[in-house]
């Protein structure tokens, strides 16, 4: 352990010999919300997280100084061998305290249950009490608009033009007006509305074991590499700094989608559905720019906005949506920290480096939707375990998922023709050597070979010959394991799934309490 571990977290041979109430495997979003909402509801709990990283940085990467904006692309690690489709992958996860919501975009779409397909009805219902006080948490509101980003004139102008176009933008949803086209983001816990931050579950953690000292304890660098199980309870956890026994706790499973997968296959290979139905989102990201003369109410500040598009292709059935950002940046050199704080998507130089011509306007497109698998032990895509230890992914795209993936593309140019309008237009285009540069005609291909928002492994279900878990999350095989977040999902929708996961962890902690 580094100097900072020892500060505020943990080994396992200090809590070898206390009891717990609850062992949480994980301490990104899913797991330090579950803990947090605990405490807050039974302050006595005795709560246990483990963690397989370290300590990286102390906040959300976007509300540090754009200096660190390399460790998006350099922490990551993919530990498991990938077979399937060619030249695709999930992207990597992020082996510290925190995990990926130390470098995520802060989107927190809503889902209505209509977006929730193949989800039990319980399931869905028990989030309904929880959204106000997740949204709460999570700091969530509607505007970028902050000191140093003065954009009403061209949030309304982008917005308006946006819903007028709706009706010729393939499977968009229909919305009551433009202000329900607006991007809800988490700013993160106590952030006054005339700042701007992201939320960042670290930030949440650390001040929880300063608060709660004797109840609360974090252990690092223990990788959980198996679980050992007597009838139907696990009653053991052997992880790369030893074994912990689990007496009477319940295990809360707030890990990465693929982990869970990875360590439930290898602890009980005979159980036919665990790993299977992996599904996911696959992307597209359409990038152009008009010139600042072509638009008018501009001035000569920042103006950054963002919206969100949900939609439904009609073929296929498939859930999408488009994350938009417009940016004029008239003074680049002043207005860097500010748009690289409240950017959505500024996760590389690169991308960065696309809004700093002031005599452009620049239009970001950012296009997910459904690849899925099947809820079966026969699914082609599935989450495994080799018989040498090795973990391994295998996705194989169907037909449907590529003719699904052709009319997400079309609907993202759409969503690009309804914003740029009449004005004349340059595309991103990105080249050998890694930069960019802007061309008249659009790029052969949009499509992302990293695949985002793993789910499904794990699905909810009211049917143990079926499912995995149950409406709660807690596994059929087990009665003290219960996942939270996206492995639980039986079909992954298309929205950013971090404000529903959250609302999970909520709904088992109020769960728990109440019983």
């Amino acid at each position: 352990m580094n100097e900072v571990d020892k500060l505020y977290f943990s080994t396992l041979d200090e809590v070898q010999q206390q009891q717990f109430d609850y062992i949480v495997i994980g301490g990104g979003a899913y797991g330090s919300s579950f803990a947090h909402r605990m405490l807050e509801l039974q302050p006595g709990v005795r709560i246990l997280v483990l963690d397989k990283g370290s300590y990286l940085i102390p906040d959300h990467i976007q509300n540090l100084p754009p200096t660190y904006i390399k460790l998006n692309t350099e922490v990551g690690i993919r530990p498991w061998e990938y077979r399937g489709t060619p030249n695709l992958n999930f992207m990597p996860q992020i082996p510290y305290v925190g995990g990926r919501a130390l470098f995520w975009n802060a989107w927190t779409p809503q889902p209505d249950s209509t977006e929730m397909p193949d989800w039990p009805e319980q399931a869905i219902e028990r989030l309904n009490p929880q959204w106000y006080a997740t949204g709460h948490y999570m700091g969530r509101r509607y505007s970028l608009r902050t000191p140093g980003n003065a954009n009403a004139s061209l949030h309304q102008q982008m917005g308006e033009r946006l819903f007028s176009q709706l009706s010729q933008i393939p499977g968009a949803k229909p919305q009551a007006s433009p202000s329900a086209l607006d991007s809800a983001m988490a700013t993160g816990q106590d952030v006054p509305p005339e700042d701007w931050a992201k939320f960042a579950p670290i930030a949440v953690l650390v001040q929880d074991l300063q608060a709660y000292p004797q109840q609360l304890r974090v252990v690092v660098e223990a990788e959980v590499l198996q679980l050992q199980a007597s009838g139907q309870r696990i009653d053991a956890i052997e992880t790369a700094a030893g074994t912990l026994q689990v007496g009477n706790a319940q295990l809360i499973l707030a890990c990465n989608t693929l982990e869970a997968g990875f360590l439930l296959t290898r602890s009980f290979p005979q159980m036919p559905l665990v790993g299977k139905n992996l599904c996911g989102h696959i992307r597209s990201w359409l990038a152009a720019r008009v010139p600042a003369s072509a638009v008018p109410g501009l001035t000569d500040r920042l103006q950054a906005v963002a919206y969100y598009l949900p939609g439904q292709d009609k073929v296929t059935g498939r859930l999408m949506h488009t994350h938009i950002s417009v940016v004029h940046n008239p003074q680049p050199a002043q207005s860097l920290d500010v748009l690289y704080r409240i950017l959505p998507d500024a996760s590389t130089p690169a991308a960065l480096a696309a809004y700093q011509d002031p005599n452009y306007v620049v239009f970001m497109l950012h296009s997910m939707g459904e690849f899925l698998g099947q809820r079966s032990q026969d699914s082609w895509n599935y989450v495994g375990t080799l018989s040498d230890g090795t973990a391994e992914v295998c996705i194989q795209l169907q037909p449907q998922d590529s003719q699904f993936w052709q009319a997400m593309d079309q609907a993202t140019f759409a969503v690009m023709e309804a914003l740029v309008a009449e004005a004349p237009v340059e595309y991103q285009h990105t080249q050998a050597d890694g930069s960019i540069c802007w061309r008249a005609i659009p790029p052969q291909s949009i499509r992302n070979q990293g695949l985002v928002h793993e789910a499904g492994t794990l699905w909810m279900g009211d049917d143990p010959a079926t499912s995995v878990t149950r409406a709660d999350g807690r596994m059929h095989q087990f009665e003290n394991v219960y996942g939270l977040g996206s492995m639980l999902f039986p079909r992954p929708g298309s929205w950013n799934p971090t404000l529903t996961g959250v609302a999970q962890a909520f709904a088992l902690a109020q769960q728990f309490a109440q019983s």
